[in-house]
């Protein structure tokens, strides 16, 4: 069963994640640039592709975080319209 609560702390989990690779990226670049030059060209653009698709790369996710998200939104408004007529 899909609980709104359930939805909306996918979207604050979301953000939480976007915010620490935002802290992660900056202390790698502080750090070292040809380090940070491999994070920026791998791994940074993976995670940020696996949450949205609002990310400013080339290509994305099959099936990111917020797909998923609204795919629970879809389940619990069928499941809401559903149970009107029970």
């Amino acid at each position: 069963m899909v609980v709104r609560a359930d939805i909306d702390r996918l979207y604050e989990i979301s953000d939480e994640i976007n915010d620490l690779v935002k802290e992660a990226r900056d202390i790698v670049r502080n750090a070292h640039e040809g380090i940070y030059a491999r994070a920026k060209a791998y791994w940074i653009p993976e995670i940020r592709m696996a949450l949205s698709g609002e990310h400013g790369y080339l290509g994305g996710s099959m099936c990111s975080l917020e797909d998923t998200i609204e795919e629970l939104k879809d389940l619990l408004e069928e499941e809401e319209y559903l149970g009107e007529y029970e």
